[in-house]
């Protein structure tokens, strides 16, 4: 874009937390995902990778005890603006807590921002932080997408504070990889951010989920075409 002379890459979530709501918001799918969640007595929950706390706020109006937590500090920050409980700052494939819950969520497609070696890491704190009983429930992106977006995906326009940004989606099926590429263009500047996604066989984490000694189980037309959803209850 003419006229901007500075470019600037950041982590993602730096940027993009701002906009993440206005650019990215998917209510549709929460009444998918409170059907599942709903349809067991869960009293705590641990939410990881919560975001911009929408999930975790809907979950905590219904009368669920709600920990939401993040690896973005820009999330966090964000997230005021929807949800006032408990917050934490942690990595979601290396975390210790001092208490167990009955849920563990991880929605959005956030579990394929791991690679396949750190999933193991992934269900393994998953399983440490759940009562007896208890379940984890996350959905994946369906392998349909590497299809999808196999031919560039292009959005341009204006977000609500005039900045204008580009979104690109393309992915490599070779790698079985899914690159967003968002750019914002403010105040001469072009600031980027890079989110690499891997796509996962649904064979291959239920594997996983069973090795870390969860009975798992999975929708695969969960949202047909679009994800697939997993849960896993620990013995």
């Amino acid at each position: 874009m003419e006229g901007f002379t500075g470019n600037k890459d950041v982590k993602p979530y730096d940027r993009l937390a701002q906009y993440y709501d206005w650019l990215l918001m998917d209510e549709e799918s929460f009444s998918y995902w409170l059907k599942f969640i709903e349809s067991e007595p869960f009293s705590t929950v641990l939410e990881l990778a919560s975001g911009s706390g929408v999930m975790a706020r809907i979950l905590k109006e219904k009368g669920y005890k709600v920990t939401a937590s993040d690896i973005s500090s820009k999330m966090k920050e964000t997230s005021s603006k929807n949800f006032d409980g408990e917050y934490l700052l942690l990595d979601m494939t290396d975390y210790h807590l001092d208490k167990k819950y009955d849920l563990i969520l991880c929605l959005v497609d956030s579990i394929n921002y791991l690679d396949e070696k750190q999933l193991d890491s992934f269900f393994r704190c998953a399983y440490e932080h759940l009562n007896t009983g208890g379940r984890i429930i996350f959905d994946t992106h369906n392998p349909v997408r590497l299809l999808e977006f196999s031919e560039e995906y292009i959005e341009e326009g204006e977000l609500y504070d005039g900045v204008p940004y580009q979104w690109t989606i393309i992915s490599d099926r070779i790698e079985n990889t899914i690159n967003e590429h968002f750019t914002f263009y403010d105040n001469g500047v072009m600031i980027q951010e890079h989110h690499l996604q891997h796509v996962f066989d649904s064979l291959m984490l239920k594997e996983k989920m069973n090795k870390a000694g969860f009975v798992g189980e999975v929708i695969t037309d969960f949202i047909p075409d679009e994800k697939m959803l997993f849960t896993g209850k620990k013995q």
